[in-house]
C-alpha cells in the first residue's frame, strides 16, 4: 500500500483564543508519502529537513501512528515515510501538528479504517494528540484545523471534543516568519500561570468576539476580536522588532496583527489581496531580507489523503 497525505499549516490561538481557536491555511503544507515496509524508515527534504528526527521513537509521525494502533489494541504496521517539508520547524505554523495528524491518519489507513467516519476521526484526534504531546505539549488548537480545515474550537482536550465554527468572513492572511526558532514548550514558560478576574473576562471578550465576527461576518468587530492582551505582550518580546512590525501592519490597513501560535511566525488579517500585499511589503521593510513571507487565505479543507 502506498499513499500521500498533505497536512496543511495552521495558525493556533488566532490572537486571543489561547489553546482554543485555530485556523487552517491554504497554500502551505507538508506532504508525507507512506509506503508499507518491513521496518520504519523516515526521510525528509525541504525546509528544515535536517532538523527532523529520523528515530521513530522521537518522531511525531511514528508516535501518532503507533498511538492509533495501540489505542485500538491493534498490531502496529511499519512503513517508510518520505517527507517533503514546507512548514518551518518550531516556526509557529503547526509543523508538529501536521506530522502528528499525518501519522494518525496513516495509522487509520493502514488499519483499513475510513478516516472520514466521525468515530474514526475521533480516534485520529486522540492519536495525533499523542504525537503532538510528545513534541510540543498536549493541545489541539493546531491539530483540529489541520485535520478538519476551517476555523475550529477546542472544547475539551482529553476527550478530544472539537467543533468546526462557521467561517463566512472573506479575509486574507499575511504570514511573516523571522529567521529564529521558538519552541512551544519554552514559550509557555513566559506566560502568567493565572489571571485576575478583570484580565480573564477581557480575554474572553476578545476571543468570543473573534469567533462571532468570523462567523457573521462583522469586520469592525474583527478588529477588537483579534486583540490578545494575554500572550502577545509576553511572547512578542522574544521576536526582534515585533511591536514595530505590528505598528507597520496596522498602518498598512491590517485589521489585526499577532503571533501565530507561540511564534516566531506572525500573521496579519486583511480584507483584500491588495491590502495583504501592502502589509507584506511593510513587514519586509521592518524585518529586511531575512524574513520569509506568504500571502494566503484560510482553507476550509484540512488534511488530504491520496492513494498512489
Amino acid at each position: 500500500m502506498k499513499f500521500k497525505i498533505s497536512a496543511p499549516g495552521t495558525i493556533a490561538n488566532l490572537g486571543p483564543g489561547f489553546d482554543i481557536l485555530g485556523v487552517c491555511l491554504d497554500g502551505i503544507a507538508d506532504t508525507f508519502t507512506f509506503t508499507e515496509a518491513a521496518h520504519f524508515h523516515i526521510s525528509a527534504k525541504g525546509r528544515d529537513a535536517e532538523l527532523v528526527p529520523t528515530v521513530p521513537s522521537k518522531n511525531a509521525i511514528c508516535i501518532a501512528s503507533d498511538a492509533y494502533f495501540k489505542n485500538l489494541n491493534l498490531e502496529p504496521k511499519a512503513y517508510r515515510v518520505d517527507l517533503n517539508r514546507e512548514l518551518p520547524l518550531s516556526g509557529g505554523l503547526g509543523s508538529s501538528a501536521a506530522a502528528s495528524v499525518a501519522g494518525a491518519l496513516a495509522g487509520a489507513i493502514l488499519a483499513g479504517h475510513d478516516s472520514k467516519n466521525p468515530k474514526i476521526r475521533k480516534n485520529v484526534l486522540h492519536a495525533a494528540l499523542a504525537g503532538e504531546g510528545a513534541v510540543a505539549g498536549r493541545h489541539l488548537d493546531n491539530i483540529a484545523p489541520c485535520l478538519l480545515g476551517g476555523l475550529t474550537l477546542v472544547q475539551d482536550v482529553e476527550q478530544c471534543q472539537v467543533y468546526s465554527i462557521p467561517f463566512k468572513a472573506e479575509i486574507w492572511l499575511t504570514l511573516a516568519t523571522p529567521g529564529i526558532k521558538i519552541r512551544t514548550k519554552d514559550a509557555r514558560l513566559a506566560l502568567d500561570s493565572s489571571l485576575v478576574t478583570e484580565r480573564w473576562t477581557k480575554q474572553m471578550s476578545h476571543c468570543t468576539t473573534l469567533a462571532l465576527a468570523l462567523a457573521l461576518p462583522d469586520y469592525e468587530a474583527l478588529r477588537f476580536g483579534l486583540m490578545d492582551p494575554f500572550a502577545e505582550p509576553k511572547r512578542g518580546r522574544f521576536i526582534p522588532k515585533f511591536f514595530e512590525a505590528k505598528e507597520a501592519a496596522l498602518a498598512s490597513g491590517a485589521l489585526g496583527f499577532s503571533l501565530s501560535g507561540s511564534g516566531p511566525t506572525c500573521f496579519a488579517v486583511t480584507t483584500s489581496l491588495d491590502m495583504a500585499s501592502a502589509v507584506e511589503r511593510s513587514l519586509r521593510e521592518v524585518w529586511g531580507p531575512g524574513i520569509d513571507t506568504l500571502v494566503c487565505k484560510p482553507s476550509l479543507e484540512g488534511a488530504k489523503v491520496t492513494h498512489v
